[in-house]
C-alpha cells in the first residue's frame, strides 16, 4: 500500500518554565510503606504530546511534521505522580494530581500542545536524596485503574515490565486516554531514559516554586488510525487486472488482530540486545529534536513469544499457533467491521509491535474494508459466487446448472425425463446462498422430485461433484470451496507499515536478521497516529473476513500466477474426394 501515510510518533520537546497552578495545594495520599524520611516540596512540569508526526511522502528521512489531533485526545481527568529511589530504584510515594488545572497551550515548542505545572507535597523523602519521577495521566477510571499502582516492595524495573499491571480492557478506552512518560532518546550506545529525574526537593512549597521545575513528557498509551475518506464514486478496476471493468465501493472499516496485552508504560526490553545497531539507526528515534529526542519502537508482551507461530505441545494440551493467536488477539468477524472513513471516526488500539522472527500474519495488526462488489454482467448487491481456485465469476443460474450437470454424470443418468426430476437448491444444506464464505456441495443441494427411494444422490456422489469442482476440507476446515459473496460484500486486508516505505520489501527476500532492512516495517506504536488512504483496488476480495495465517511471514514469498487456458474448436478439415 504505496499510498498508506505512516504517521510518526512526534517528538515531545521539554522547557524548564517555572509555573504555578490552582493545584499548588495538592495533598499526597498516605504512603503505603513504613519508615518515614520527611516532608518535601517539588515542582513539576508536565507537556502533553501533540498526536503524532506525519513523514512527507517520498520523503527518505522520515522527518515528522505534527498534527495537533482532537481535543478529546488531550482530556486529563485525573493524574498520578509515583517517586522512584533513583539508587535502588524502589518504589518510594505517590501523590495524586487532580485534574492539574487550568492546562495553557504551549506553542514555543514543536510537538508540545498544552502543558501545566504543580507543586506538590512529598512524604517519605529526604532532601538530600536522590529521586524519580513517572507521571501516570487518567489512570483512575470509575471503575477498575487502568494500571494497578507498584508498592514499596517493586522496582520500577520489574513493576513497569510485568504486563498483569496493565489492565487492557481499561487501558483501551477512551474517555480519557492513559498517558505516561515518554521515553528519551540519550545516545547510540545508552538506552533511552524513561524515568526522570527530580531535580531538586525543597524543605518549603515557596522555595520550590521558586526554582526551575523537573520536566515531564509523557505520551499517549494509545495507537491512533483514521482512514481517508472512500472514493464516492467507488474504485473501477484498471484494464489489464483479471476483473477489469468490475467495480468496487468500500463501505466500512475495521481494526483487526489487535492486541489483548500492554505493558503499563513504553518498554524498550532487549531491543539492542536484538538489534545491537538500533540507536545509530535514525528509523527508531528522531534526531531532529535537539530538545527531546522521542523514541519510536517498543515491545509489547508478545514481541518475541514464539508460541504464536509454532504452538505448543507443553504443558498440555496442547495448542496451535492458531489458538494461541486467538487468544492474544481480538479477531472480528463480518459483522464488525462497521467503522466510517474520515479523520473524525479514529479507531484506537493498544500497540502491537514484534521482532522479525514473529512478524507474522497472525500476530499483525491489520485493517478490514468492507466494500460492495459489481462485476461488470451483475447489477449492485447481487449475490455472486466462485468455485474453488477458478477465477470465473458466477451467477447463481449457471452454478446451479454446472453443479446439476456433473451431479448427473456422476449418476450416469442419460435419460432426458429422469434428468428433468433433479434440481440445484442452494438454499439447503450449508446454505450455499444464504451465508457468506466457503462452502461444499451437500446431499440436500441436489433435490429429486421422483420417487424418493429411486434417488442416485449418495454421499460418494456428492463427494464426486466436489472433487470435480477442486473443493477441499484440510484439517477439518473448508480450504477450498464455494466462495458466496453474499448481497455482492467483499473483504480487503491491509497491514499497517509502521515505517511507510522506510523499510521496503523485495520479493523473493526473506526478513531472515536483517534488522537493519525490516525491523518496524509492519506494527502499531503507541502514541503514534496511521492515517491511511485507499488510491486503487486491482482485484477481488475474500468473500468474509478471512482467517489469519499464523505461519505465514507478512511478505509472503509463495508466487501465484493466473491462468487462463482456452480449449479451441477442433481443427476441421474438410476435403472432397474422388473415388
Amino acid at each position: 500500500m504505496k499510498n498508506v501515510k505512516n504517521l510518526f510518533g512526534m517528538a515531545v520537546m521539554a522547557t524548564a518554565l517555572v509555573g504555578c497552578s490552582s493545584n499548588d495545594n495538592l495533598n499526597p495520599n498516605a504512603n503505603e510503606g513504613a519508615g518515614k524520611a520527611g516532608t518535601a516540596y517539588a515542582s513539576f512540569k508536565i507537556n502533553l504530546p501533540t498526536v503524532s508526526g506525519t513523514r512527507a511522502p517520498g520523503d527518505p528521512e522520515g522527518k515528522p511534521d505534527f498534527n495537533p489531533g482532537t481535543a478529546a485526545e488531550y482530556e486529563v481527568k485525573n493524574g498520578t505522580i509515583l517517586i522512584f529511589n533513583a539508587n535502588t530504584d524502589k518504589y518510594v510515594t505517590r501523590v495524586e494530581l487532580g485534574t492539574m488545572n487550568p492546562w495553557k497551550e504551549d506553542t514555543d515548542n514543536k510537538g508540545i500542545t498544552t502543558a501545566a505545572s504543580v507543586t506538590v507535597q512529598l512524604s517519605d523523602v529526604a532532601l538530600d536524596g536522590n529521586y524519580k519521577a513517572l507521571v501516570l495521566l487518567n489512570n483512575n477510571s470509575e471503575t477498575t485503574p487502568k494500571v494497578t499502582l507498584p508498592t514499596t516492595s517493586d522496582t520500577y524495573t520489574t513493576w513497569s515490565a510485568k504486563a498483569s499491571n496493565a489492565n487492557a480492557t481499561e487501558y483501551v478506552k477512551t474517555d480519557g486516554i492513559f498517558m505516561a512518560n515518554a521515553p528519551k532518546y540519550t545516545g547510540t550506545t545508552t538506552e533511552p531514559t524513561t524515568l526522570v529525574d527530580i531535580k531538586e526537593v525543597y524543605a518549603s512549597r515557596e522555595e520550590a516554586q521558586a526554582n526551575a521545575s523537573t520536566v515531564v513528557c509523557v505520551e499517549r498509551g494509545l495507537a491512533k488510525v483514521t482512514m481517508k475518506n472512500f472514493d464516492p464514486d467507488g474504485y473501477t478496476i484498471a484494464a489489464g487486472n483479471t476483473y477489469a471493468g468490475d467495480k468496487v465501493e468500500i463501505k466500512k472499516w475495521k481494526l483487526d488482530v489487535t492486541n489483548k496485552s500492554t505493558f503499563p508504560v513504553h518498554q524498550l526490553g532487549s531491543l539492542s540486545t536484538d538489534y545491537t545497531g538500533i540507536w545509530s539507526d535514525n528509523h527508531f528515534f528522531d534526531e531532529t529534536n535537539t530538545i527531546f529526542k522521542r523514541v519510536y519502537w517498543g515491545i509489547d508482551p508478545n514481541y518475541s513469544n514464539n508460541e504464536l507461530f509454532e504452538g505448543t505441545t507443553t504443558p498440555a494440551p496442547a495448542k496451535t499457533a492458531l489458538k494461541y493467536c486467538e487468544d492474544n488477539f481480538n479477531m472480528i468477524t463480518n459483522a464488525q467491521v462497521d467503522g466510517k472513513a474520515g479523520d473524525a471516526n479514529p479507531q484506537y488500539c493498544l500497540e502491537n509491535t514484534f521482532n522479525l522472527d514473529n512478524m507474522k500474519q497472525g500476530q499483525t495488526t491489520r485493517v478490514v474494508f468492507k466494500a460492495v462488489y459489481t462485476p461488470k454482467t451483475f447489477t449492485s448487491g447481487e449475490t455472486f459466487y466462485k468455485v474453488a481456485n477458478n477465477t470465473a465469476i458466477w451467477h447463481e443460474a449457471d452454478l446451479k446448472q454446472q453443479i446439476l450437470t456433473l451431479a448427473l454424470k456422476a449418476m450416469n443418468i442419460t435419460d432426458h425425463t429422469e434428468q428433468r426430476k433433479y434440481d440445484v437448491d442452494l438454499s439447503k444444506g450449508s446454505n450455499i446462498s444464504g451465508a457468506a464464505g466457503q462452502h461444499l456441495i451437500q446431499e440436500a443441494n441436489i433435490t429429486y422430485s421422483g420417487t424418493p427411494a429411486d434417488s442416485k444422490v449418495k454421499p460418494a456422489i456428492v463427494n464426486t461433484v466436489n472433487e470435480k469442482l477442486g473443493l477441499k476440507v484440510e484439517g477439518g476446515k473448508i480450504t477450498t470451496g464455494i466462495s458466496t459473496y453474499l448481497n455482492g460484500e467483499a473483504y480487503y486486508i491491509a497491514r499497517i507499515k509502521h515505517f511507510n516505505e522506510l523499510t521496503p520489501w523485495t520479493a523473493g527476500d526473506a526478513y531472515g536478521t536483517k534488522n537493519d532492512k525490516y525491523l518496524g516495517r509492519y506494527g502499531v506504536l503507541r502514541n503514534n497516529w496511521y492515517e491511511l488512504s485507499v488510491s486503487k483496488i486491482s482485484n477481488l476480495g475474500y468473500p468474509e473476513v478471512p482467517e489469519v495465517k499464523p505461519n505465514l511471514p507478512d511478505d509472503e514469498n509463495d508466487k501465484y500466477i493466473n491462468v487462463e487456458v482456452k480449449i479451441l474448436d477442433w481443427a476441421k478439415r474438410s476435403q472432397s474426394i474422388d473415388l
